[in-house]
């Protein structure tokens, strides 16, 4: 049986979007360096779509998967290389290319994702973003509830 991270991985890659849709729940929150929080299956599905028509054709590959011991939490990393050959939002492509690492954090209820977390470790692709004049949310609280905090 594949893992959560397998099951993302190729359902993302392939836009296998019946696979991809089974992984969430209905109410999923996702939190993303270009949006921080797109609620709902639908508007997920949406952005998915958005970023294979920007980014045509390109390859994931899962590096690490971990669970929590009751399966309400996953993390998972993959890479995926990328060719800006379609439009982003009205601009036309740059023909860039790159690798981005991402670490996504998941919480699970029965199996499916409520609530998602990206956070990328290459700054290539965000960069490009900007340079097409993409805002960035400037308030990006953590959505979990803080376990420890300290101030210098």
């Amino acid at each position: 049986m594949s893992s959560l991270g397998e099951k993302f991985v190729v359902a993302w890659a392939t836009q296998d979007w019946e696979s991809f849709a089974r992984l969430y729940d209905e109410d999923v929150i996702l939190y993303a360096p270009f949006a921080w929080k797109i609620a709902g299956l639908p508007a997920i599905l949406k952005v998915a779509a958005e970023f294979h028509e920007t980014y045509p054709g390109f390859r994931a590959a899962l590096h690490d998967e971990f669970h929590s011991a009751d399966n309400t939490r996953a993390v998972f990393r993959y890479a995926w290389d990328w060719h800006n050959t379609g439009e982003f939002h009205g601009q036309p492509p740059t023909d860039a290319r790159g690798t981005t690492i991402e670490t996504h954090t998941v919480r699970l209820r029965d199996g499916r994702i409520t609530e998602q977390i990206i956070s990328t470790n290459n700054l290539r692709l965000i960069s490009l973003q900007l340079e097409r004049g993409l805002e960035f949310p400037l308030v990006t609280p953590d959505p979990a509830l803080q376990i420890v905090s300290a101030t210098s």
